[in-house]
């Protein structure tokens, strides 16, 4: 069976000129298995929260902590609320915790990194949920930075949702600081914009600035979406009435109405923006 064309790939690989084969026909040199990672500012607000309440605050104990965390909190409501609302997560241009997502993003790609060239097959690291964030929420456990079991957690790589609450600008800092260049197969950042602040001239202004500091910072793949909660909600509510409202999902658009609840509940609870 001949390979389906896809010149403008086998032009840019390896292999497909000099042995006269296309991509998907044998031509390229190399195999690609990109392994992706999830979850990172998860796992970095976790650490962070840690770090604050268990060694540098020393509010709790690590025994304690733990204990908390397995009853989902139960019984330790107060420190759950701290835990939310005391530190600053990734997202807000902290430099303390926005490092430790830094580590964790640097150390995949490291390790990924070493398996190139020993074989045939590269291994380039990525950054991506892709709607899996749904997937793994059944098997959530309760986190150190105060969320209940099950709950749905951080998309690609954007902050936890309801932890990043200093706007876009901050949340685009903290994205950048990661070592971009390593993570070659695409981390995309989602941001959700108040459309009251990107109305009229000074709007369009604003998210020009917006992409315009985005590429100055060396930021990789951002994708904007700029709609209220309320729309949406009237949406789920009358589909009817919004079949060609459309939505930014991880890396394509989508039909809101088209998506099941788990999916619109997704994009509903991405934390809005300022800019």
């Amino acid at each position: 069976k001949p390979a389906k064309p896809c010149s403008v790939v086998s032009l840019f690989t390896d292999g497909c000129i000099e042995k006269g084969l296309p991509y998907l026909g044998g031509g390229a040199k190399y195999t690609v298995v990109s392994p992706h990672l999830g979850g990172a500012a998860d796992v970095g607000n976790s650490l962070y929260a840690i770090k604050k309440m268990v060694y540098d605050d020393q509010i709790v104990s690590f025994d304690t902590l733990m204990e908390a965390l397995r009853n989902n909190w139960e019984g330790h409501e107060d420190l759950q609320q701290y835990a939310r609302h005391k530190y600053s997560y990734y997202g807000n241009d902290n430099d303390e915790s926005d490092a430790i997502v830094s580590r964790l993003l640097s150390d995949f790609a490291r390790l990924t990194e070493a398996y190139n060239e020993r074989s045939p097959i590269l291994f380039p690291a990525g950054v991506s949920t892709f709607g899996r964030q749904i997937q793994w929420a059944p098997n959530r456990v309760a986190t150190p930075f105060g969320y209940k079991k099950g709950a749905i957690l951080s998309n690609n790589s954007s902050p936890t949702p309801g932890t990043d609450s200093t706007g876009a600008t901050a949340m685009i800092k903290s994205y950048c600081k990661a070592d971009l260049g390593r993570l070659v197969c695409g981390t995309a950042l989602d941001v959700k914009l108040f459309p009251s602040t990107v109305q009229g001239k000074n709007g369009i202004e604003a998210i020009i600035a917006l992409l315009e500091g985005f590429v100055k910072l060396n930021g990789f793949f951002m994708q904007l979406d700029i709609i209220d909660k309320t729309i949406l909600r009237k949406a789920q509510e009358h589909p009817e009435n919004y079949r060609t409202l459309s939505v930014r999902v991880s890396g394509w658009n989508a039909r809101f109405v088209t998506l099941n609840k788990e999916w619109q509940e997704m994009i509903i609870s991405r934390t809005e923006q300022g800019v």
